[in-house]
């Protein structure tokens, strides 16, 4: 595998904590402790100039098409017609900050709150379809099987919950890392990726009980995100200020993308995103800049002697 930074992106005046599409392939949007989404064209090095400031500090972002759903520090999910530019609804349930937005294979849109709940919302009229407790801490990710109805919930008070996307039904709750589990990823074949603020990677595989298959100490902080790239390959980010590309079994060594080797990021790396189409791993960063990553998977990651 070889690995280029392609470009580094700087207009934001504070951290950046959320990434996602943006309007346009290859575009992304950006924001994080200045109250601003920001737009990237594919080959821009500024922001276009599409711009969208909210109330508080944005902690996620979600595009649908020509919607864009924010997440806010203030627990308010703002939802946007970005080609009109308005606001179409402002859903004030949550009173802590919405962590992570996904979109389950089903279409719902699941915002998790730092209040220790979970909201489900119809994106045809956002009308709210669940609202339920799970934590009182945070909950920091979410995460879906998109070959079955599951989705894995990351606790801020250690615990890894599996639930039903039909009903909510919980299939499996268990103690995942003990200072806190930060992110969550499904592999292909329906195994379960954690990642804590003990900076362990953990490999689970779920049947009718949960067995952990591997415990790797991955990085020397906490783990931010996790998120599937290529095939049968995963990257985690992290506050150490590094990138890690690792295979589908953890136990072989991974690429490490951090400086000097990179001219990468130089304080915690909070958030990444694959770029499919383009083949990109899309980072940002508390050192207010946005790095878009090439990676070639011609040569296959070696394993550790």
């Amino acid at each position: 595998m070889t690995i280029a930074l392609r470009e580094k992106l700087k207009g934001h005046s504070g951290a950046l904590y959320a990434v996602s599409t943006g309007r346009h392939p290859g575009a992304v949007f950006t924001g994080g402790a200045d109250n601003v989404v920001a737009e990237w064209d594919y080959d821009g090095k500024t922001p276009n100039h599409f711009a969208i400031r909210t109330t508080s500090t944005i902690y996620s972002l979600l595009a649908l098409n020509s919607i864009l759903v924010i997440g806010t520090a203030k627990g308010e999910i703002n939802v946007i017609d970005t080609e009109a530019k308005t606001e179409i609804r402002c859903l004030q349930l949550h009173n802590k900050g919405i962590f992570d937005l996904k979109a389950s294979p089903e279409g719902n849109i699941y915002a998790c709150s730092g209040d220790g709940s979970v909201s489900v919302w119809n994106p045809k009229d956002w009308s709210l379809l669940y609202h339920f407790h799970v934590s009182t801490e945070k909950i920091r990710r979410i995460a879906f099987d998109q070959h079955s109805n599951r989705g894995a919930i990351a606790c801020n008070d250690g615990r890894c919950i599996v639930f039903s996307t039909s009903d909510m039904k919980i299939l499996h709750e268990f103690d995942a890392h003990q200072l806190g589990c930060t992110a969550v990823a499904f592999q292909a074949d329906g195994s379960l990726l954690t990642g804590g603020k003990d900076a362990h990677l953990k490999h689970w595989i779920l049947n009718d009980s949960i067995h952990l298959n591997s415990d790797i100490p991955a990085h020397n902080y906490v783990i931010y995100d996790i998120v599937p790239i290529l095939e049968n390959s995963f990257a985690t980010a992290s506050r150490d200020k590094t990138i890690k590309i690792w295979d589908a079994d953890i136990r072989v060594k991974p690429i490490r993308i951090s400086r000097p080797a990179f001219d990468g990021h130089t304080h915690s790396i909070n958030r990444i995103m694959w770029l499919e189409e383009h083949s990109e791993l899309i980072s940002c960063s508390d050192d207010r800049t946005i790095i878009r990553w090439k990676l070639d998977s011609d040569e296959m990651i070696q394993k550790a002697s």
